[in-house]
């Protein structure tokens, strides 16, 4: 691979599982880069054929009350650009949202693949109505201005387990979010090919009446 748009695209071939699969057998530790407990809440609930795929755009969110953190000089939405994954990490034992239908229609308007939050999201309809994909935790009524700020853009994020880093590739689908350090694309593609064919070898030799341990034992080795 020679771009980065060219790992992109070849990453839009698998799954975040297939994804996930080939980095714990990289050895990325602990969890293979999966943003856990975040879930696909736009255009619709965990269901669909959503699929986002692009470079992390990463924003820190502290509480209004920090005086310290920096004030970034303008709208953390509006500093976002093409094909980027806007990914927000908020305070932990906050209950606002962190972005609402507002934000969605500028990204959509620059041309964001999707958001990740790892907090929560509030407008569903207004997200729905728009098609743009929302990845976040949970939902909240709650605005975000009362409760938390931005502070540092494209700095890394830490969510759950995994640090997030400004260009890391971040994929999202029906099954959750992972994130792809941005050395490592090719790596992680290669796998990810040679795997896939073999569960396709696993899958059809399973419906073709073949037991799942000796199926996984002649094609997988295990």
């Amino acid at each position: 691979m020679k771009t980065m748009t060219e790992g992109i695209n070849a990453l839009r071939k698998f799954s975040t599982c297939e994804i996930a699969d080939a980095m714990i057998r990289l050895g990325f530790e602990p969890w293979g880069g999966y943003l856990s407990d975040i879930e696909l809440w736009s255009p619709t609930y965990c269901e669909g054929e959503t699929r986002i795929v692009g470079p992390a755009y990463t924003v820190k969110m502290v509480k209004k009350t920090d005086t310290i953190s920096p004030i970034p000089k303008d709208h953390f939405v509006d500093s976002a650009y093409k094909g980027s994954v806007i990914v927000i990490s908020a305070p932990s034992d906050v209950k606002n949202a962190v972005w609402g239908g507002l934000m969605s229609t500028r990204a959509k308007v620059i041309g964001c693949e999707g958001v990740v939050i790892d907090g929560r999201v509030r407008d569903l309809n207004e997200h729905r109505d728009m098609k743009f994909p929302v990845f976040a935790k949970s939902h909240s009524i709650l605005p975000q201005n009362a409760f938390v700020r931005p502070s540092e853009i494209q700095v890394p994020i830490q969510i759950s387990t995994t640090i997030v880093h400004p260009g890391d590739i971040i994929v999202g689908d029906l099954d959750g979010v992972v994130c792809i350090p941005k050395e490592s694309i090719e790596q992680v593609v290669s796998n990810c090919e040679k795997h896939v064919k073999i569960d396709k070898q696993c899958m059809k030799a399973i419906q073709e009446g073949d037991k799942v341990k000796e199926t996984f034992k002649k094609y997988r080795g295990n």
